[in-house]
C-alpha cells in the first residue's frame, strides 16, 4: 500500500473539518492509499485534542507548538514547529508527500530528501499576496520564498484557473461538493425564517455585512439567513453576534444569526436559502484569484448567486448564467425575490454546470491522475 504524508498548517478536525484536504484525503484512501495527515494543532489544550486520531480510514499525527511573544519568539516556534512536521514526516518514510498551503512546504521538500519521495504543492491561496495585505516585507519573503520552492516540487495543484496561471501552471481541483452529497433529500426548518431567504454563509466582516442588511432592508419580504463567526466560545463571539444582531434592527432588516455551524449542518443552510451572496475579500488584490467554495455550493443546490465584479466569479456566473455580477445588491435581490421563474432557471443552469464541470466525482479523478503519474515517474527512477 503506497504511502501519503499529507502536511497541514493547522488542525484537520478541529475546531471545524477542512473539508479540502479531508475530501482530498478520503478520495486516496478510498483508492487504496495509506494516507496519513501531519498537522501543526498549535496548543495542546485549545480543544481538548489528541495526539493522534483516526477517521474514516485517515490517520491525523498532530504537533503542538504554540507562537507567543514577539515577532522573533513566533518565527522561532514557527520554525520548531516546521521541524517537528519535517522529522514526523521523514519517520512516517512516505512515497509522497502533499504539502497544503505554502507555510507548510519547505518542510515537505526537505523531508523528501531524506526520504526520497515525490511532493505535491496544494495552493489553497494566493499566500504571498494574503501576507503582502498586511505586512509588505513578509509577503515579498514568501513571494520569493514560494518561487524558489515551486521549482523543487513535482506537482502543482490549486482552486482556481487565475491562480494556476500565477503559479506558472498548476492542475485545478476546485474545491466541490460530491454530486451524492448534495443530492440527498434535506429537511430544513429554514432556521424559523419565511418567504425569500437570501443568504450569506463565510467570514463576518462588518463592512460587508452593512451593505448587505442595508440592502435587505429595502427588498419587500426578504430574509436574511446569516452563518458564520469565530467558534463559540472564543473571546469576542457574543459581543460579535450581538452587534450585528443591533445593527439589523437599526437597518430594519429581517435577519437570522446563526454564529459558526458544524460542516455537517451546510446542506440544511443552502436548502434554507432561495438566493445566495457571495462575499469577498476586504483587499481588492486577493478578489480577482478567488475561487470561492461558495459559488460552487450555490450552483450545486440550484441556488442563483449575487457576486461582485471579479474575475474568478465573473467568468462562471456570465458563462453559466447561474446568478447576477453586481455591487448592487438592493437591484439584484429585488429582481431575483420578485421572480420564481428567474430564480429557478438560474439555480438549473449552475447545477448543470456544476454536474458537468466542477463536482468532486471529476476532481477526483484529477486528483487520482497526478498521483498515478507520480508514482509511475518514482517507479521509473534508478534507485
Amino acid at each position: 500500500m503506497t504511502k501519503v504524508a499529507m502536511i497541514l498548517g493547522h488542525d484537520l478536525l478541529v475546531p471545524n473539518e477542512d473539508n479540502r484536504v479531508y475530501r482530498e484525503a478520503l478520495s486516496l484512501v478510498n483508492s487504496g492509499y495509506q494516507v496519513t495527515v501531519f498537522c501543526w494543532a498549535r496548543r495542546l489544550d485549545k480543544y481538548e485534542t489528541k495526539w493522534e486520531d483516526e477517521r474514516d480510514g485517515i490517520k491525523v499525527v498532530r504537533i503542538f507548538q504554540e507562537l507567543s511573544g514577539g515577532f522573533f519568539s513566533k518565527v522561532k516556534g514557527f520554525r520548531k514547529a516546521m521541524k517537528q512536521l519535517q522529522d514526523k514526516v521523514i519517520d512516517y518514510w512516505p512515497a509522497i508527500i502533499h504539502a497544503h498551503d505554502l507555510e507548510v512546504l519547505e518542510a515537505a521538500v526537505e523531508a523528501s530528501k531524506e526520504c526520497r519521495a515525490k511532493v505535491i504543492f496544494d495552493s489553497h491561496e494566493d499566500w504571498p499576496m494574503m501576507e503582502k495585505v498586511q505586512n509588505w516585507f513578509i509577503g515579498t519573503y514568501y513571494g520569493r520564498k514560494q518561487k524558489s520552492l515551486i521549482k523543487k516540487v513535482d506537482a502543482v495543484l490549486t482552486v482556481s484557473d487565475e491562480l494556476a496561471v500565477r503559479l506558472g501552471g498548476a492542475t485545478v481541483l476546485y474545491n466541490s461538493e460530491p454530486l451524492e452529497l448534495v443530492e440527498k433529500p434535506v429537511l430544513t426548518d429554514r432556521f424559523g425564517l419565511d418567504g425569500i431567504v437570501a443568504g450569506y454563509i463565510g467570514g463576518l466582516r462588518k463592512p460587508i455585512l452593512e451593505e448587505i442588511l442595508g440592502a435587505a432592508s429595502k427588498v419587500s419580504g426578504l430574509s436574511l439567513l446569516i452563518v458564520g463567526g469565530p467558534p463559540k466560545g472564543r473571546s469576542g463571539y457574543t459581543k460579535m453576534i450581538e452587534d450585528l444582531e443591533e445593527m439589523a434592527v437599526e437597518k430594519g432588516a429581517n435577519a437570522k444569526f446563526t454564529g459558526p455551524l458544524p460542516y455537517s449542518m451546510m446542506s440544511e443552510c443552502y436548502t434554507a436559502c432561495n438566493i445566495l451572496i457571495v462575499g469577498h475579500y476586504v483587499d481588492e488584490r486577493l478578489r480577482d484569484y478567488a475561487m470561492p467554495k461558495k459559488l460552487l455550493d450555490a450552483m450545486a443546490y440550484k441556488i442563483p448567486a449575487i457576486v461582485g465584479p471579479y474575475e474568478a466569479r465573473t467568468k462562471i456566473v456570465e458563462r453559466y448564467e447561474c446568478g447576477y455580477v453586481s455591487d448592487d445588491w438592493v437591484d439584484t435581490l429585488t429582481k431575483l425575490s420578485n421572480d420564481k421563474e428567474l430564480r429557478n432557471k438560474m439555480g438549473e443552469n449552475g447545477f448543470k454546470a456544476f454536474k458537468m464541470n466542477y463536482c468532486w466525482e471529476l476532481q477526483e479523478k484529477k486528483l487520482l491522475e497526478v498521483y498515478e503519474n507520480l508514482l509511475e515517474d518514482k517507479a521509473g527512477e534508478q534507485p
